[in-house]
């Protein structure tokens, strides 16, 4: 990791000042970069760049190197760009300073007499080099003449280029389920303003649902969700209003997984209802493989409504009644007289039986039927890697939306006809 300073080279008249940097204050100079440089300390720096035009060169550079010279600076490396605005020039700008960065630098930047609007172009380029390049903003300073006072400030305005890196972190969680870039940043910008995130427990609370979604720990996520977003709540009470926003975005992608309502620990309304948001989830963020996975198991778990009162989801009862949603599956995926079953399962499936005969006399079984032989063809390709095929099915999105939309009634269909 290089450590570089990048500075732009007006072409004003600059009159000399004493600068400072948090009460540290520099000897008077005309020119800004002097004054950082000496704060700074120029022995902390691997390059010095210098962007200028044709006349700012002219006018300021040979005075400039003058200056830095009593710093024992003798080597400054240029990027020289045109003077003309035209839209062409403007990306030649962007890219005569990008070609200069390396990946992982780290950057100082002074964007006190930038021409023009190179400082708008240079603050893109520093979005991007976040992303393409990784690099890491150490400063971005701002030298604030003030003529009616002793002293001039130099301000750091990193915070409010770093904030693109939380916005997109935050992104990466809501949209992609991906809490990595989070915990990423967490950790490289520890002096951001924007510290609400800035906390292990969060990252971690959120790492462990995004772990539990993708791993489809089904009867785990809702307690995961809960435990992230009580640190959600926590921190909105004090938080900025630019952290306000984002763990708002967090708070209404994740909050449809918590309930107000203490879960029974059967299958019941509540529990597929849970089922369903964490289905319409794991489809919105394009887990594909965990939300067939997840419709799967809710065609078996159809089966296990009237489970015996001593069984819970979680305990060893209820797991045990998973071998009868097995059974379910292949009930629902067969025709009644195709049904073949023997020894143990035979004795499972007359015991659901009598369920499949209600389920069918008010029409939700002719419904699974239909929906249970598409799904398990889709989850069987999962499964098998689509080693079955030429390639996957290319209606995989599509028709997990229409997969969720059928379960949704017959989850609906069950509540009304009081299966619950």
């Amino acid at each position: 990791m290089r450590r570089i300073y990048i500075s732009f080279l007006g072409a004003g008249d600059y009159t000399p000042a004493v600068y400072h940097i948090e009460n540290k204050q520099a000897d008077r100079s005309q020119y800004v970069q002097f004054a950082e440089l000496q704060l700074t300390g120029v022995d902390y720096f691997d390059k010095i760049f210098l962007v200028m035009t044709k006349t700012s060169k002219e006018k300021h550079y040979d005075l400039l190197k003058q200056e830095l010279s009593k710093l024992g600076i003798h080597e400054i490396y240029e990027i020289n760009i045109t003077e003309e605005l035209a839209p062409e020039n403007h990306w030649g700008w962007f890219e005569e300073i990008l070609m200069h960065i390396d990946h992982d630098d780290e950057l100082t930047v002074d964007l006190t007499h930038g021409f023009r609007i190179i400082p708008i172009v240079f603050s893109t380029a520093l979005n991007f080099l976040q992303k393409a390049k990784n690099i890491q903003i150490r400063a971005v300073y701002y030298g604030a003449y003030e003529s009616n006072k002793e002293l001039s400030p130099i301000v750091d305005v990193k915070d409010f280029y770093i904030i693109n890196e939380w916005a997109d972190a935050v992104s990466r969680l809501v949209e992609d389920a991906d809490p990595g870039k989070l915990g990423k940043v967490a950790q490289k910008e520890k002096s951001s303003n924007i510290n609400e995130f800035d906390d292990p427990d969060l990252v971690n609370a959120f790492a462990d649902l995004t772990e539990a979604l993708k791993n489809v720990d089904i009867h785990n996520i809702a307690q995961k969700a809960s435990n992230a977003l009580d640190i959600v709540n926590k921190k909105e009470i004090n938080a900025s209003v630019t952290g306000q926003i984002l763990l708002g975005l967090v708070k209404d992608k994740f909050v449809s997984l918590v309930s107000e309502k203490t879960f029974t620990g059967r299958y019941d309304h509540d529990y597929f209802k849970l089922q369903l948001e964490i289905v319409h989830l794991l489809l919105d963020h394009k887990l594909f493989m965990q939300a067939y996975t997840v419709m799967r198991e809710m065609l078996g778990s159809f089966g296990l409504i009237r489970m015996k009162t001593k069984a819970n989801i979680q305990n060893k009862h209820g797991r045990k009644q998973r071998k009868k949603a097995e059974i379910f599956v292949r009930m629902l995926q067969l025709d009644e007289k195709d049904w073949v079953f023997s020894g143990d399962d035979l004795i499972i499936m007359l015991k659901l039986e009598q369920l499949y005969k209600d389920m069918e006399h008010c029409g939700i079984i002719e419904s699974l039927n239909n929906l249970s032989k598409e799904l398990v063809k889709y989850r069987n390709g999962f499964d098998h890697a689509w080693t079955n095929k030429a390639k996957a099915e290319a209606d995989i999105e599509k028709t997990g939306h229409k997969f969720y939309k059928h379960l949704h009634l017959v989850v609906n269909s069950l509540n009304e006809k009081i299966f619950f």
